[in-house]
């Protein structure tokens, strides 16, 4: 398995390298370094594997090195500075130098000229030796060939005539030893002990009787190794590939949410702009107004005045002719006549305007003009986390997950606004309600929502369009187990007792008041259970009942009472048990009833009676004129209800004969109805009481099923009581979310949660 994965691995590798073509094609290219942007020159290769020329390599480390180390210029990894800062004793790059070689072969068919590697004379006119491994000028060529018993067998061919493969054979050429003394000779074999590379001369000098194998065979055993280890580390390299992808996602998504802040702020300095503007023309406006109402006073003042001086001035020049130049009689003619211009001159009051000049702008101060808040601390969507997944979920019932914003280190984020940056996606959509995401402490948020029925739920988190890991999910709603906690410990005064209690009502308080059928009274408890009033006894009279059924709050001091026997509603004041008002009697027409069986407000304080001799509902103004009357004809006529109920735009009635529920809309048109005569789910035995919890659950006393049931506001099942309740009857829930039940058969009053 190892060698087929190395073999893979080699050939996926051997795809990435260039031909033998393409290499000779770019050879320039690939022996460019990149710093000086020239051919290599003595190039070495660093830690790195990067390669650069000797002198270019030295320049840039001395010039940029710190604390004894510098940093590759091609991919930044840092590099110690060589012992002694000797760059020239860092490895030389055999390969670059092979290929410098074939750059001289290369460029030899030009005109260039290449090194002897015999004599050291420059030629152009050049020829390698395959076997020896060595270029030979024209000179060296014929003493080759002189010699040709010893060299029989070579394969001698002019470099300008060199094909593909030859470039290929004359890359893979074996190097010269680099001891001194061996340099004519080939390395060929490998030392095991030294590790290094040998020729025939190390053999037999340095390196006498040490185990030596052929160069190629070492190389090929550790070829196998060599690619192992690149396999290992090209994981890391997959590893990196998708971490540099997933940061170009974060630059890309950073450019995006910058672009968006920068027109966010644009739009809202536009919208502060504009509405300074209005202010402007607003104040320039006052201020005009202000000036056009104050000159327009003092430019009538300053005519009155005006008018007021040519008067005197013209009673002063009257006079002074008529002293001057007229006869003794004329100013003796005239003198009344101008003591009395001069009395009423003296009598009209100087004109004033009570203006004044004084208009100053007061600036208001700019130190608090916010555009508003620029978050930069992000918040990893991949580290966030959801608590409370495993919780059951029942229908109708409020579901609160515990949402854990994380920023990329894991800490639990603090940014401001945060929660307008989290979207909540719960399907199916319209089988949910309440969602709502409200902060909590230490930075954590309440994700809250109600389920409306049984069934599978699909559940979306996101951050900034970012889902988190878990999202979505799936969560698996049942139906709702209401559960019997206990009962309503009730302390009456001494010599009463509960006889039958029907109607049940508890106001802001926590104050509970409780129809006794039989006892012809209604209880007024507080929320411990003791007894505070009672209220009422058997009779005719105002005060008295006969059989009252329904009871309701109208405000925390004064309930209605539903008095069937003597077929009215009577409004009464709990603190003094006095009857503030008193309406109905026995008949068929507005504003008359027969047996009253429960009494309601609606959202708009209307009063809603059932009444189960008239076989009807009747709404009516608080002062008791009746609305509208429904319920008592059509196919859909209702027979023997029990309650109704208004909720928002609609009526839901308890039809107890027909053992449903019939829903009709605010001018009594009948829209739907559920149930039917049973005892399985959804179905009924004379449905009582009923009402619509905080979180719009329909609960519905089913009581000669002996059980409360659940119902979504459409009418779908979603819950019951799980143990026996004996006829529950009456229903209402506590300030506490509490529901509180009556049974008129155990004469007890329970608790459900």
């Amino acid at each position: 398995m190892l060698i087929l994965m190395q073999v893979c691995f080699t050939s996926s590798l051997n795809k990435r390298l260039p031909t033998m073509e393409s290499l000779l094609k770019d050879l320039k290219k690939h022996l460019e370094c990149s710093i000086c942007l020239e051919t290599y020159n003595q190039p070495k290769t660093i830690a790195c594997l990067h390669t650069f020329c000797l002198h270019c390599l030295e320049n840039h480390a001395r010039a940029s090195h710190r604390q004894g180390e510098f940093r590759c210029p091609e991919c930044q990894a840092k590099i110690d500075l060589p012992e002694g800062n000797r760059f020239d004793s860092l490895p030389t790059s055999f390969f670059h130098n092979s290929l410098l070689s074939l750059l001289a072969v290369r460029q030899s068919g030009d005109g260039s000229s290449i090194t002897c590697g015999n004599c050291k004379k420059k030629s152009s006119d050049v020829h390698y030796c395959f076997d020896c491994a060595r270029f030979m000028c024209p000179d060296c060529l014929s003493a080759h060939e002189v010699m040709r018993v010893a060299f029989e067998g070579h394969k001698v061919m002019p470099v300008k005539e060199f094909q593909t493969q030859d470039y290929e054979a004359l890359l893979k050429r074996q190097p010269f030893c680099s001891e001194q003394y061996h340099e004519r000779e080939i390395t060929r074999f490998f030392c095991l002990p030294c590790q290094s590379c040998v020729c025939h001369a190390c053999i037999v000098t340095d390196h006498r009787n040490h185990e030596v194998i052929l160069l190629d065979k070492a190389a090929d055993k550790e070829k196998g190794n060599l690619m192992a280890e690149a396999s290992a580390i090209r994981e890391n390299e997959r590893a990196l590939k998708d971490v540099i992808r997933k940061f170009d996602e974060i630059i890309s998504k950073m450019e995006i949410n910058v672009a968006f802040a920068r027109l966010k702020i644009s739009q809202v300095a536009g919208t502060m702009i504009t509405k300074i503007r209005e202010r402007e023309g607003e104040a320039i406006a006052s201020v005009d107004t202000t000036h056009a109402t104050r000159l327009e006073k003092i430019i009538s003042a300053k005519e009155k005045a005006k008018s007021l001086l040519k008067q005197i001035m013209q009673a002063v020049e009257f006079t002074q002719n008529l002293v001057q130049r007229s006869l003794s009689l004329d100013i003796m003619q005239n003198k009344e006549t101008l003591k009395h211009r001069f009395q009423e001159l003296r009598d009209i009051e100087m004109p004033k305007h009570h203006e004044t000049s004084f208009i100053k702008f007061t600036p208001a101060s700019v130190e608090g003009l916010r555009l508003g808040d620029i978050a930069t601390e992000g918040v990893d969507a991949s580290q966030c986390t959801l608590e409370g997944l495993d919780q059951i979920l029942q229908a109708g019932v409020a579901a609160e997950l515990i949402l854990c914003p994380r920023t990329p280190e894991g800490e639990i984020s603090n940014l401001p606004d945060l929660k307008n940056q989290i979207e909540v996606l719960i399907e199916p959509t319209k089988g949910v309600a309440n969602v709502i995401v409200n902060e909590k402490e230490n930075g954590k948020f309440k994700v809250n929502f109600t389920p409306k029925v049984p069934g599978a739920y699909n559940i979306e988190v996101k951050i900034n369009d970012d889902k988190l890991p878990n999202c979505p999910f799936t969560a698996q709603v049942k139906e709702r187990d209401l559960v019997v906690v206990g009962e309503l410990n009730l302390k009456l005064f001494q010599g009463d007792k509960l006889n039958v209690p029907t109607g049940i009502a508890i106001n802001t308080t926590g104050e509970i008041a409780i129809a006794d059928c039989k006892g012809h009274c209604v209880y007024i408890f507080d929320k411990e259970g003791n007894c505070l009033r009672k209220i009422g006894s058997q009779g005719g009279n105002v005060g008295q009942f006969d059989n009252p059924w329904g009871v309701t709050y109208l405000n925390d001091n004064e309930i209605l009472v539903a008095n069937q026997g003597n077929h009215r509603i009577q409004q009464v004041d709990v603190q003094t048990g006095t009857v503030v008002k008193s309406f109905g009697n026995h008949g068929k027409a507005k504003g008359e009833f027969s047996v009253p069986a429960d009494v309601h407000l609606d959202e708009e304080h209307r009063i809603v009676v059932t009444e189960l001799g008239n076989l009807r509902i009747q709404v009516m103004t608080q002062g008791g004129e009746t609305i509208t009357m429904f319920g008592d004809s059509g196919p859909e006529k209702l027979n023997r209800p029990q309650s109704c109920i208004p909720y928002k735009n609609m009526f839901l009635v308890a039809d107890g004969g027909n053992d449903c529920i019939k829903v009709f809309n605010q001018s009594g048109t009948f829209l739907y109805k559920f149930g039917k005569q049973g005892n399985q789910d959804g179905q009924f035995n004379w449905p009582y009481r009923m009402l619509v919890d905080s979180s719009n659950n329909l609960l519905v006393c089913d009581c000669c099923n002996n059980r409360v049931q659940q119902f979504s506001l459409d009418g779908r099942f979603t819950g019951k009581t799980i143990t026996i309740l004996p006829a529950p009857f009456g229903i209402a829930t506590a300030p506490d979310g509490h529901i509180i039940v009556t049974s008129f058969i155990a004469k007890k009053v329970y608790i459900l949660k």
